[in-house]
């Protein structure tokens, strides 16, 4: 395991929603771990992240742990006027493309208001397979 400063692909994304569309990044069987529920497919894993780059803001890398099969990112960012620090793990493929990724975000006031306005995003578009 080596340290890098070489961003993940999604941690690209949060930084710069608008430079890519995220469905490019992810294998079409990925599975998204949450701390509320696990997640599965492009289509929802997209539509999920989309709206978690939208909540972020100041997207920062700490530090990123490369390794074999995927990196193991450490940021912060803020989300309205507060501060918050997280750990993305993603796996990746062959040809780049992300299998598997967990996100956890600390403080939990921030995570609620985080889950919050992502809840409002998502009522108003829900998710694909909810259709």
């Amino acid at each position: 395991m080596r340290t890098e400063q070489s961003q993940s692909p999604l941690v690209h994304y949060l930084r710069q929603p608008s430079a890519t569309s995220v469905g490019d990044l992810l294998a079409e069987a990925i599975t998204f771990h949450s701390p509320v529920t696990d997640y599965h497919g492009r289509a929802d894993v997209a539509h999920l992240f989309a709206a978690i780059a939208n909540v972020l803001r100041d997207v920062k890398v700490e530090r990123a742990l490369l390794t074999s099969g995927g990196v193991t990112t450490f940021l912060t960012a803020r989300v309205e006027q507060e501060a918050i620090s997280g750990v993305l793990d993603e796996r990746v493929d062959a040809i780049g493309e992300v299998v598997e990724a967990t996100l956890l975000l600390r403080p939990y006031s921030a995570l609620r208001i985080a889950i919050g306005h992502m809840q409002t995003l998502l009522s108003n578009d829900p998710l694909p397979s909810a259709r």
